[in-house]
């Protein structure tokens, strides 16, 4: 996937098809060895593991680095995502986009499954 036509800033809060929503940290420029010139590459942190680190080409990257979606398409979401938790309580949710919705909504991941209608977990152990 040739994602050249956004480009993104420092401090940036994108979604990142394999990390879910990360925050842009830095733009910089990164070479294979001394004999190959320099290429940009997004230096993105996860935003709920600060511990989860990318650096992807700025060019050519093949990861699906997006904005976020807005308010009237999170709320149509999260409206999908309460319609399939009422047809199978056992629905298995795609988590990054759940951190996004999250993130849009203001509540915690987890917070927002049980708003949607997710079984919550009862067993104590």
């Amino acid at each position: 996937m040739d994602n050249t036509q956004n480009t993104y800033e420092k401090k940036e809060i994108v979604y990142s098809s394999t990390m879910g929503i990360c925050i842009v940290s830095d733009v910089t420029k990164l070479s294979a060895d001394k004999n190959t010139p320099p290429v940009p590459y997004y230096v993105l942190k996860s935003y709920y593991d600060k511990t989860h680190v990318a650096y992807i080409p700025v060019e050519h990257h093949e990861v699906e680095l997006r904005r976020l979606m807005d308010e009237d398409t999170a709320k149509e979401a999260f409206e999908e995502l309460k319609k399939a938790y009422a047809a199978d309580e056992d629905h298995v949710p795609d988590e990054l986009k759940i951190g996004e919705l999250a993130y849009i909504m203001k509540v915690k991941p987890e917070e927002l499954k049980v708003m949607a209608g997710a079984k919550q977990d009862t067993e104590e152990i």
